[in-house]
Order: structure tokens, then C-alpha cells, then sequence
């Protein structure tokens, strides 16, 4: 399931909305279907008085909510077939996750979470050497393999960085010689995927880690030395500039997204603003209308709103915000290491999901939903211990002198 599983090939967009068939579309419903089974059979085998589903956070019930309503708009997709199974692999990739923690525990999750992606990034650097055409793209200015994407796999600048975020929150001691490798290994990923969104997501968590100075004294170290060697490397310019792989004019319209988002809202608003257009509509129908380059709709945001309409956008909305405020909450209160890894997965997965990745399936989207999971959980557990806190202090014995000045 979080391996997705990769694509291995180009397929025309229209081949799925017609239905067309071939071995990765049967190795996907494969892999799902028995996903899908295994949730059915875990929420059966505890009955009706431990079933996970009455364990659910707000932010879970959020989910499912969003589910219910693109379910709803899958009957007037253009692709009725695709759209529900799209608004499937969703539901078993939210409660494959609050069951799997349920059974072996948020840090036993988190732990095949890092090596899944870690997988991955093996994967893409093998494929970089034994299969290039799977890999390797041609970047703006070189028509040349030049741009390690890797989307046929992974998205390579997402699951580089998600792997540095876990290995570097998950590794107590970092200056050794496996996690020294697999860092390498996962921060030269990261160069070649040439991702701006992936290079802000990790300047993003070293800032965090020197801002919060969590408790993790090899990454503090690492942090300091990364902004040392960053500064330099700047300052002497021993880098090429992303400039000449990248046009440095898509900054500004985020490479033609706002114009698609643009484009995507008024369609949905004027031809179906309450229900919807049907899930993944968007990256399949109406996004290539305006741009077959861009791809997918770049945003979960809008492929939701096209999707399920304002009614799954605005629920969509209130969930990220809700889960916004207690990672913050977390950042602020707590210092410990698995907080940190938590809100700062949370963080980056928000990020790629609202610039281009799916959160239906796939490593970002199984971060998503792992992070609707815990979060709640991290956050209500922090809560208590704060108000135990407070509770002890407001009961603690009046001093000699307090009594004394009471006395008339």
C-alpha cells in the first residue's frame, strides 16, 4: 500500500477513462482488494463492542465525512469507475492506518513508514543506473535526462524528503556509518529531483529543529553544521544555480498552477458548485483541458473542490486546519522526538498534498492519513498532561506565610 504501487509505465490519461485494462491496473486493485479485506476483516474479528471505527478522532469522523460526500459526486463523473475507486483506496488508506496503529503502536507504524520510504529511495536510485527511462526526465532548459522525477516509482523530491525527516528524527545518533549512508543517499535524491517544494519542505525542518531545539542532540549538531555548509556553498556559489534547470520565472504563477486552479474553480462553480464533478475529475478531464504539460490537478485542495464540491472542500478545509493547530500546539508544548517527527511528517505531507501530490494513495497520502491519526491522539495526550499540571499546582498546600496573611 505505501509503495502505491509505482506506475512502472507512461499511460495516456484517457486509457482510464475509458477503463482500459493492463498489469499495473491489476496489480493496483490487487493490492487494494486485499487492503481493503484485511481492514473489513479486522473491524469484523473485534465485533461490535471494540470496533475500531467507534475509536475514531474528530479528525477521523472529518475524513470519513469528506469520503460520504465524494462518494456522493461519483455518480455524475465522467468516469464513475475510476473516481470510486480513487474515493476507495481513501477510505482503506484511513482506516488501514488507525487500525494498524491500533494493533502495533504509533512508533512501530512510524518505524515501517521510514523504511517503506527508504525502499523507495533505493529503488529510485537503482532505477537511476539499470533503468533510466523510469526515472530520469529532461529538466526546462536541457532536453536531456538531467531531472531524477521519478514519478514512474515515487515522487523523488517527496519521498527523499520525507525519508530525511524520518531518519534524521528516528536516529538517535546520526554520526555513524549506516545512517551517514542512507542520508547521503537520500539528500543526493534530493538534488537531482531538482523540486523547489521538496528544497523549501527541508529548509523548512532544519529552521524548525534550530528555532525548537527539540531533544535530539545529533540533530541539533547536524542542523548547525547543515546551515554552516549551506551559507558557504552559497556564499562561494560552488552550486550551479537552480536557475539554469528550472525557469526561474514559475516562481511567480507557482509553474502555471494558479492559472489551473483558476481554471479548475470556475468550472466547478459554474457547472456543479454544490456537488461536485466526481473525484480526480480534475487530473483526468478537466486540468488537461487547460494544460495536458501540468499533469494532475497539483493540489489536493482543488482536486477535492472539483471533486466533491464547496460542501468536501469546506469539510476538507476545517480537517487541515484542525490538525494545523494541534501540530502547532505540539511544536509549541513539546520538545520530545517523536512529537517532532510527527508535526514536522504532518507539515511535509501537507505541503506536497497542497502543491501536487495525491492523498488518495501513495507515500504522501499514506503520511496524510497516518498523521489524522496520531496527531489527535498526541495532541489529547498533551492536553491531559498539561491540565494534570495545572491541577496539581492549583491543590498544592498553602505555604506558612499565605496562611499567616489570612489570618485577620
Amino acid at each position: 500500500m505505501y509503495l502505491g504501487p509505482p506506475k512502472f509505465r507512461i499511460r495516456d490519461p484517457e486509457a482510464s477513462l475509458r477503463g482500459d485494462m493492463d498489469w499495473v491496473v491489476v496489480l493496483h486493485i490487487l493490492v487494494w482488494g486485499l487492503a481493503g479485506a484485511w481492514v473489513l476483516f479486522q473491524i469484523g474479528k473485534h465485533g461490535r463492542v471494540k470496533s475500531p471505527l467507534k475509536r475514531l478522532w474528530t479528525a477521523q469522523k472529518f475524513g470519513l465525512a469528506i469520503i460520504l460526500c465524494l462518494a456522493v459526486s461519483a455518480v455524475v463523473a465522467k468516469a464513475p469507475a475510476l473516481s470510486a475507486f480513487k474515493i476507495y483506496q481513501m477510505a482503506v488508506a484511513l482506516l488501514f492506518t488507525q487500525i494498524f496503529v491500533d494493533q502495533f503502536g504509533y512508533t512501530s507504524c512510524l518505524k515501517r513508514i521510514f523504511w517503506g520510504t527508504a525502499l523507495l529511495c533505493g529503488a529510485i536510485a537503482v532505477c537511476a543506473f539499470v533503468a533510466p527511462d523510469l526515472v530520469w526526465i529532461g529538466s526546462d532548459f536541457n532536453p536531456d535526462p538531467s531531472r531524477l522525477k521519478g514519478d514512474l516509482i515515487a515522487p523523488t523530491g517527496a519521498v527523499s524528503a520525507i525519508a530525511i525527516i524520518l531518519l534524521l528524527t528516528g536516529v538517535r545518533k546520526i554520526w555513524r556509518v549506516l545512517p551517514l549512508v542512507l542520508l547521503s543517499l537520500f539528500l543526493g535524491l534530493l538534488v537531482f529531483s531538482l523540486m523547489r517544494t521538496a528544497y523549501l519542505v527541508i529548509l523548512g525542518f532544519f529552521v524548525l529543529v534550530l528555532v525548537k531545539h527539540p531533544d535530539a542532540k545529533s540533530l541539533r549538531q547536524l542542523a548547525y553544521v547543515a546551515g554552516a555548509i549551506g551559507l558557504s556553498v552559497y556564499a562561494y556559489r560552488w552550486l550551479p544555480s537552480l536557475s539554469q534547470f528550472r525557469q526561474p520565472e514559475d516562481i511567480a504563477n507557482l509553474g502555471d498552477r494558479l492559472g489551473l486552479w483558476r481554471y479548475l474553480s470556475n468550472i466547478t462553480l459554474t457547472q456543479s458548485p454544490w456537488l461536485g464533478l466526481g473525484y480526480y475529475s480534475a487530473s483526468r478531464v478537466y486540468g488537461p483541458q487547460y494544460n495536458s504539460g501540468l499533469g494532475n490537478a497539483h493540489s489536493m485542495f482543488f482536486e477535492i473542490l472539483v471533486g466533491g464540491g464547496v460542501l468536501s472542500f469546506a469539510l476538507f478545509t476545517a480537517l487541515c486546519l484542525m490538525l494545523c493547530r494541534q501540530a502547532a500546539y505540539l511544536l509549541y508544548k513539546n520538545r520530545d522526538r517523536f512529537s517532532f517527527a510527527i508535526t514536522t511528517l504532518f507539515f511535509a505531507s501537507f505541503i506536497f498534498g497542497a502543491m501536487g501530490d495525491e492523498i488518495d494513495s501513495g507515500p504522501v497520502g499514506m503520511c496524510f492519513w497516518y498523521a489524522v491519526a496520531t496527531l489527535p491522539w498526541l495532541y489529547e495526550r498533551s492536553s491531559a498532561r498539561a491540565r494534570h499540571k495545572d491541577d496539581l499546582r492549583n491543590h498544592l498546600p498553602m505555604t506558612a506565610s499565605a496562611l499567616n496573611s489570612e489570618v485577620p
